[in-house]
């Protein structure tokens, strides 16, 4: 049977906010963590959907991304983001969970992991940043000396407009340095970014992200992070900012892959998380 035939999409309520979801395959959870913040599911499909014929993938929009409701009070942070995480898994009748985390989702699957260790059967993370926000700054840092001076202005001038084609003209800005190879843009679905949510989420990071005194609730959970090689944290980096702090943790390097390992390098990916996954569940 075709992946796409076993999709079922919903919506489902978790604290009084309409929030999308997508379900495909049968077998052990495995809940996908998307990036932005402020970007949507759509960024893993169809890419990680062989992987249902063995696991349940469960995808979902984080508050006020693609098609889940924005956030009443208009207010977004890590904490929250947790939360709603913890009242998907409740509302979907989950044990315990497997996470598949991608660039700020590789943050919250820790951040969940480290708020509800009993619920987590393995981490997978993938363009993971770090456990602190010295990962972001880095990775902001990092980002920047990459761009070019014509891109540099390009994006300042994007930034501070509030239209919506402008929103997008920065991913156009910016997606060429996520990449190994400029043609796996090509690859890649074309989805809008929440400015907001990604405004209040990457404020809370830098002012609160720091998971040092809480990461021995990990000690017991398998972890995982498949780094590009070229990501903008490249392997090395990440070795400092995330590895060195989970000495259990399995560091492998996507060969010729930017921070996009999802969309470059799907197969691979694949092979790695099923191997992992059906490991960590033994």
């Amino acid at each position: 049977m075709d992946h796409e035939e076993k999709k079922n999409t919903n919506y489902i309520n978790l604290n009084n906010q309409k929030v999308y979801f997508n379900i495909v395959g049968n077998g052990e959870p495995i809940v996908f963590l998307h990036g932005g913040p402020g970007s949507q599911h759509q960024f893993f499909l169809p890419h990680v959907l062989p992987l249902s014929k063995n696991y349940k993938l469960i995808f979902y929009d984080q508050t006020g991304c693609g098609q889940s409701e924005t956030e009443k009070s208009g207010q977004y942070s890590m904490s929250m983001e947790v939360e709603v995480l913890e009242l998907l898994r409740k509302k979907l009748c989950l044990t315990k969970m497997n996470l598949f985390g991608e660039s700020w989702g590789s943050m919250l699957a820790l951040l969940y992991a480290t708020t509800y260790p009993e619920r987590v059967n393995g981490l997978f993370l993938t363009a993971a940043i770090g456990v602190t926000a010295q990962g972001y700054k880095s990775f902001q840092k990092e980002l920047m000396k990459r761009l070019s001076l014509k891109d540099k202005i390009r994006l300042f001038i994007f930034s501070f407009k509030k239209v919506n084609k402008d929103n997008e003209r920065v991913l156009e800005v910016l997606d060429p340095y996520y990449v190994f190879s400029k043609e796996s843009l090509q690859k890649k679905k074309v989805f809008k970014m929440n400015k907001v949510v990604k405004k209040k989420i990457i404020d809370d990071i830098v002012k609160n992200y720091d998971l040092t005194d809480k990461l021995f609730k990990l000690d017991q959970i398998p972890d995982m992070v498949a780094q590009g090689s070229h990501d903008i944290l490249d392997p090395s980096k990440i070795k400092q900012l995330l590895i060195d702090y989970i000495p259990h943790a399995i560091l492998v390097e996507i060969n010729n892959a930017g921070h996009w390992t999802v969309v470059e390098k799907p197969q691979e990916i694949i092979s790695i998380a099923k191997d992992f996954f059906s490991s960590s569940n033994c």
